[in-house]
């Protein structure tokens, strides 16, 4: 995983050096538990945990074995056999295949990444309980197709993304069922090297329980359902960040994602707040859906063995875990710091001129009326002519609808008109008048402030050929003309 979405910890987890000690516990794991069963002498165990012990795992010395012989796990015996004396050789890896070693410390990587990831799912779910409750009573309009539909409470919204979350807490649970068992049950899985006995007691060491009916490695079926509750909870999360992006487009955003004092919204645009941590999920999302259906390719195997899920294994599960864990702690960041403007919210429902009631009212005609013959059809299009009356627009509006701008010059004309219809205040009158202010959401100070507006007098003041070309930048024609490349390009207009 790119530095940037990894998780130290992590990477650590699926790091060479945890995996291949975890191979050698497993591997000690078996001799204590022949030992345990009266199969080997109490010294053999004590012997070789003793000398292995005192001689850290060469990660150096692997890697070029590994180079050499083109088997990692045989790197790995090579590394440490070269610690133990000819009578103790014998006893280590013996009766044993790879993925006897290998399994145990796979599942044990899965365990440990899942444990790291459940304490911030469940911060997640509490950020969401508490904002629910926080905006129980703060009115906004819900929308269907993108349109405006009935009212709803902000606090309803948190709730809806809290329980579809929950679905994959739920699915993740049991997932996790499947991460007790291991295997140690040899070559083709049918105990020719290790007994069953012997495999239950080093398993039952290691904290699992003992799988019957592999083949040289446990079924891959075992771990789809975590791949799949993970990708279900990123998924979930790319849900509702979209809901955050498209409650923060510009006009009137409802709400918006944190923005720091010092942040930058666009390189080329410094009045946005584009909405980077929400957009980064849903490509999280498209990450996440790629590994999983790795990992469920991976039910497919020959026979008894062969490698080709072994790869993808290396790859798609960290980062699966990469991306479900920055997912979280990118949403619950977001959530945690979500700037709530229940004035937009409110002004929404004002726009709405009360169709947000629309359905209520077919509704309360429908049965009103329906002693005078008043048909259902009949409530219907009375609420919708009254509705499209409420929209129509004013004159100037009708105007500028019927009569299609042909240039930038009528467009020119058409927006300074509009702009004196009590329009805002446009940052064209903000800096050519010196009207800048302390912003609450900006690191800049009163002094800093001052020290601007000194600037900017020199630069405007009595000079009428410099703020000519000031309003000229605020023209749409001025905006606009680099368009005519493209026209002509893809269109071949001029």
């Amino acid at each position: 995983m790119h530095p940037r979405y990894a998780h130290p910890q992590i990477t650590n987890i699926w790091s060479s050096e945890n995996k291949l000690n975890l191979w050698q516990e497993t591997e000690l794991a078996v001799i204590r538990a022949r030992v345990n069963l009266g199969q080997l002498p109490k010294s053999v165990f004590e012997n070789i945990s003793r000398l292995l012990g005192a001689e850290k795992i060469d990660l150096a010395w692997w890697q070029q074995k590994d180079k050499e012989v083109g088997h990692d796990l045989n790197a790995f015996l090579e590394e440490r056999l070269r610690y133990l004396p000819i009578e103790l050789q014998q006893h280590f890896h013996d009766g044993m295949t790879s993925y006897d070693t290998e399994e145990s410390a796979f599942v044990t990587m899965l365990s440990q990444s899942l444990f790291l990831f459940e304490a911030p799912l469940e911060e997640l779910v509490k950020v969401l309980k508490t904002m629910a409750l926080r905006y129980r009573y703060t009115i906004m309009i819900g929308r269907t197709h993108g349109q405006e539909a009935e009212l709803q409470s902000f606090g309803k919204r948190c709730l809806t993304w809290l329980v579809a979350l929950k679905e994959g807490v739920k699915n993740l649970t049991h997932a996790k069922e499947n991460l007790k068992y291991s295997k140690l049950s040899g070559a083709i899985g049918n105990y020719h090297g290790i007994n069953a006995a012997t495999e239950k007691e080093a398993l039952w060491l290691l904290g699992f329980l003992p799988f019957y009916g592999t083949t040289q490695i446990l079924p891959r079926e075992l771990y789809v359902p975590l791949a799949q509750a993970l990708t279900q909870i990123v998924m979930t999360i790319s849900k509702m960040a979209l809901d955050i992006r498209l409650g923060a487009r510009s006009g009137r955003p409802i709400y918006q994602e944190p923005f720091g004092k010092k942040q930058k919204g666009s390189s080329a645009m410094p009045g946005k707040k584009n909405t980077i941590a929400t957009e980064q999920l849903e490509g999280m999302a498209r990450m996440a859906k790629g590994y999983c259906r790795m990992i469920e390719e991976n039910i497919v195997t020959w026979e008894e063995r062969a490698i080709e899920q072994s790869c993808v294994e290396r790859v798609a599960w960290p980062d699966l875990f990469h991306a479900a864990l920055h997912s979280v702690k990118t949403i619950t960041r977001v959530l945690e710091g979500l700037q709530v403007y229940p004035d937009n919210m409110m002004q929404e429902i004002i726009d709405s001129c009360g169709c947000w009631a629309a359905g209520q009212a077919k509704e309360f005609l429908r049965h009103q009326g329906a002693p005078y013959g008043l048909s259902s059809e009949d409530a219907y299009r009375i609420v919708q002519s009254a509705a499209f009356n409420a929209r129509e627009p004013v004159e100037w509006r009708k105007n500028m609808r019927k009569e299609i701008c042909a240039s930038f010059e009528k467009a020119d004309s058409e927006f300074f008109h509009r702009r004196s219809q009590k329009e805002p205040t446009s940052i064209q009158d903000i800096i050519s008048r010196c009207l800048l202010v302390v912003s609450s959401e900006l690191a800049a100070s009163p002094e800093c402030i001052k020290r601007w507006h000194q600037l900017l007098e020199k630069i405007f003041s009595g000079k009428p050929d410099v703020q000519d070309a000031w309003c000229q930048i605020f023209k749409p024609s001025h905006s606009l003309r680099g368009e005519a490349i493209l026209y002509k390009q893809i269109l071949g207009y001029d």
